[in-house]
């Protein structure tokens, strides 16, 4: 009898071991992907706060075991066992949640998982869950990563800087030390620091490592653009979220060295213009522009000075009034007026861009003054806007 019964349980076990297996093979199938066609952004993602000690316990139902697996992926094991006691049906049914849950924890964990695989053990009501994974990094690999970004930071960082001017020094350094590879073969930040190459995700990892360590709370978040699927990171900056997008920030084919700030902490609505998502992230809706505007015009004389520099290397002073020219009629009435006190150079921001050709036609006709001009522009924020550069010659 006692045999039979042995038997028959463990028959059960190996029947609930192998469903697990066959129905868990592929919970995030993006993690499955070794190989794309396109620059990944794996994982699932959406907003949660990351989980702390003894309220993720008592206010999640598996808040205990959702920390267990986020350690045993944190540590970057590739095989780890973590127990649960409970009703094993209901843990069944919720496991796929519970381990999007665990990721959620830690990005970069999420973002360097390539693929993994889950059993559940059951023996009344205790279950030991057992998972193995495939990483894209190994723990190696990111002890490298960091200590590049220790020199880095040591580097770029002083201590008298504040989170503005951090968040700064951390993108001009990943944009000016990344380069695309445009052979869609490096996707970690390993890969940004070794080879000085990766596609948008080792971009995005290696900047939220960095400003991970500089104190500057940082997400990963995804979606996709007119290349297909991408990845970015979104900062927070004294309560409020911005949107940062390192990699269309180092634009491929530009050989000028000038450092851009076209994706730099963008509103929801900015970033929209070339960029969709789907799952659910922090609202950004507050310009930085005028954040950056507030904190100048709030400051103390020594922080105005700091963050009035900040505005101008930044570009931000272009969206001030006096830097742009919204209309055809604005542009005729500036071009004039440089002609008749002889300017030989102009330089603003001009908010319809597709329309700027025409209008700079328009606004030579009638100026009275045998004048020859040579313009240049290019694109200026996500919006239509255009930053222009006219240079007038005088006969």
């Amino acid at each position: 009898m006692r045999k039979g019964m042995a038997r028959l349980l463990l028959l059960v076990v190996i029947v609930l071991a192998a469903y697990s297996l066959d129905q868990k093979l592929d919970l995030f199938p993006k993690f499955a992907k070794s190989e794309v066609a396109m620059e990944p952004a794996e994982g699932e993602r959406v907003t949660l706060q990351k989980l702390d000690g003894g309220n993720a316990q008592t206010e999640r139902p598996y808040g205990k075991l959702e920390l267990e697996l986020a350690a045993g992926f944190k540590e970057r094991s590739e095989r780890f066992s973590v127990t649960y006691t409970g009703d094993k049906k209901k843990l069944s049914e919720n496991m796929t949640s519970i381990i999007r849950d665990a990721l959620r924890h830690d990005d970069y964990s999420a973002y360097i998982l390539e693929s993994y695989i889950y059993t559940i053990r059951s023996w009344g009501n205790k279950s030991t869950i057992t998972v193995e994974a495939r990483y894209r990094e190994t723990l190696e690999q990111t002890a490298e990563v960091d200590r590049v970004i220790e020199e880095a930071l040591a580097e770029i960082l002083r201590p008298e800087m504040n989170d503005h001017e951090k968040v700064k020094a951390i993108h001009d350094w990943v944009v000016t030390h990344v380069e695309y590879d445009q052979s869609l073969n490096y996707y970690t930040a390993y890969n940004a620091v070794s080879l000085g190459k990766a596609v948008c995700q080792g971009y995005t990892l290696l900047g939220y490592r960095m400003l991970d360590k500089a104190g500057i709370p940082v997400l990963i978040a995804e979606g996709t653009v007119n290349t297909g699927e991408h990845a970015w990171n979104m900062v927070q900056l004294d309560g409020v979220w911005y949107h940062l997008d390192l990699t269309w920030d180092d634009p491929i084919g530009v050989e000028d060295d000038r450092i851009r700030y076209t994706y730099y902490l963008k509103t929801d609505e900015e970033l929209r213009a070339d960029h969709q998502w789907t799952r659910t992230y922090p609202a950004a809706a507050v310009s930085y522009a005028d954040t950056v505007e507030t904190l100048v015009q709030e400051s103390g004389e020594k922080d105005a000075l700091r963050y009035n520099k900040l505005k101008l290397s930044l570009g931000l002073h272009w969206f001030d009034e006096a830097h742009t020219v919204t209309d055809e009629e604005q542009l005729r009435d500036k071009i004039h007026t440089a002609v008749r006190s002889r300017t030989t150079n102009l330089e603003f921001r001009y908010k319809d861009g597709e329309a700027f050709p025409e209008a700079l036609k328009a606004a030579f006709d009638g100026v009275g003054v045998a004048v020859g001009y040579r313009a240049s522009y290019e694109k200026f924020g996500s919006d239509e806007s255009l930053l222009v550069n006219i240079h007038l010659s005088y006969q």
